[in-house]
């Protein structure tokens, strides 16, 4: 299992705003970690991998900066990988996917947030994770 897809169960779980809102910050602290792994591994991905962490770290700070504390990435299970190994194809695809679930479900806890100030962070949270997408957008899977 990666740790993305360890982070996107949590995220998959979740009912509440708070749950959704706490689940996203580490599912994009995950993505800012594998894009930063891997952001050299090929010259022609660099500029989108560090463009993508920048909006990473946007959307940890839209989730986590109100309702968590920044998880520890140091205590980071053994069997959680990094997609070490995969190719920067494989990489890109799998954070496009990530995202692109992660945009589908804050923007739906957006439009059920109890608070205004739920719904701006999701929104913008959202916001970010589609411009990660985005950016992961011009790979096709392998």
């Amino acid at each position: 299992m990666t740790v993305i897809s360890r982070a996107l169960e949590h995220l998959a779980t979740a009912t509440e705003a708070a749950d959704v809102l706490d689940s996203a910050c580490k599912v994009f602290e995950d993505l800012l970690a594998v894009l930063r792994r891997h952001q050299e591994d090929e010259v022609s991905a660099f500029p989108a991998f560090v463009l993508a962490a920048c909006a990473a770290a946007n959307g940890r700070d839209w989730t986590g900066g109100v309702w968590t504390q920044r998880p520890d990435v140091s205590k980071r299970d053994a069997a959680d990988e990094l997609l070490n190994g995969a190719t920067i194809a494989e990489i890109a695809v799998a954070i496009a996917t990530a995202s692109s679930e992660l945009a589908t479900r804050l923007s739906a806890c957006a439009l059920s947030a109890a608070t205004d100030a739920e719904r701006a962070c999701c929104e913008r949270a959202a916001a970010e994770a589609a411009t990660i997408r985005a950016l992961m957008g011009g790979v096709s899977a392998p």
